[in-house]
């Protein structure tokens, strides 16, 4: 596929890709580096075509703009399924699809796109779509891993050990044959659950209403649990140099000097107690310390049990269904009360998969 004919996910994907293929050997640096500008131009033309259709949408919103439903055309035409999912029809029936009624949305799809639906995969409004990503744009460590689309379970290898290159001269014995060891890291994708009650109020809410309720109920916590899962995977993988020091002023230091030349973007994860508690330590024999964080950006999230110093990059999560979430709605079990049960989740698995790409600061235990 064309790289200017690629959605978001898939640039993301192919990113993902070319940058482990830069690892291998017998690589076209040159080719694979030219690759990865492109896609980074193509990621940006798709941001700014988002933040457009964001400001058109606020601008229905704000300024009252109607907006034609399909009944109101007089002429019909098959339309890209992306066009047709930022409309507001479908952004209606997508909310009834949330609910369980799917013949709307299926019946939108079928006779505007000219596509037809199999199964369960019913593709967001762009909106929706708009707003994930904006949201976690805005997560300094969600916003730093790598994702991937890949359906199912899938490996990812690492060098774990390799001689290294030597100096030959011309005329003497060849030099030994590279041993190079390689391990993989396995991902089996599992599902970040929340739940909630709601009345039948919420339930009869409509539309793009509906679903703000929704993203305002589940979006901020799913993303939280997906920060902290990543902060225990760094904590507990093997990958990670662990490194014994106290947690002072001279923690990060420490952490950096662990780190393999690969992390090349390093940046600092704490809890706000242990940031509190080294920024305190401003003196060491007499002399300031005006940076114990060596220049790093400072990311805070409080499950963070040491230090940890590294390269976001070196972790990548993988989205088997896409990064909307999916929602179960049970009206049954809680009938008696007039609630409703609705299940929301995503389906990811995440690991770090560069040796040494992160180490872990913290006191002997």
């Amino acid at each position: 596929m064309e790289i200017k004919e690629m959605d978001l996910e898939q640039v993301e994907t192919r990113l993902a890709e070319v940058k482990d293929l830069l690892h291998t050997d017998g690589a076209d640096l040159d080719a694979l580096e030219a690759e990865i500008r492109s896609l980074k131009e193509r990621r940006a033309e798709i941001n700014a075509d988002i933040e457009k259709r964001k400001a058109e949408i606020n601008d229905v919103i704000n300024n009252g703009v109607e907006v034609e439903t399909f009944e109101k055309e007089e002429v019909r035409k098959t339309m890209e399924l992306k066009e047709l999912r930022n409309t507001q029809d479908y952004i209606n029936a997508y909310a009834e699809y949330i609910k369980g009624n799917d013949k709307q949305v299926r019946q939108l799809i079928t006779e505007n796109a000219g596509e037809s639906v199999t199964g369960n995969r019913i593709a967001v409004p762009t909106y929706v779509e708009d707003r994930i990503w904006t949201d976690w744009a805005n997560s300094p460590i969600l916003s730093r891993i790598r994702k991937v689309f890949i359906e199912g379970n899938y490996k990812v290898g690492y060098e774990a050990s390799a001689t290294g290159a030597v100096f030959h001269e011309e005329g003497t014995n060849a030099p030994n044959e590279e041993q190079l060891v390689i391990n993989y890291v396995e991902f089996i994708a599992k599902y970040l659950k929340k739940w909630i009650k709601v009345s039948d109020t919420v339930m009869a809410l409509k539309g793009q209403a509906f679903i703000d309720y929704l993203f305002d109920e589940f979006g901020h916590q799913i993303a939280l649990a997906l920060e902290n899962a990543i902060v225990a995977e760094i904590e507990a993988s093997s990958l990670t140099a662990d490194v014994t020091h106290a947690i002072d002023a001279d923690a990060t230091l420490y952490g950096l000097g662990a780190l393999s030349d690969e992390a090349t973007n390093p940046v600092v994860i704490i809890s706000k107690a242990n940031y509190v508690a080294i920024k305190a330590q401003r003196t060491s024999a007499g002399i300031r310390v005006e940076d114990p964080f060596e220049g790093l950006e400072v990311l805070f999230n409080n499950t963070a049990t040491g230090v940890l110093v590294g390269d976001l990059d070196g972790v990548v999560a993988n989205f088997p269904e896409g990064m909307d979430f999916k929602y179960i709605v049970d009206d049954k079990s809680l009938a008696e009360q007039d609630l409703i049960k609705i299940v929301g989740k995503l389906l990811v698995a995440v690991h770090l998969v560069r040796p040494n790409g992160f180490a872990l600061v913290k006191p002997q235990a």
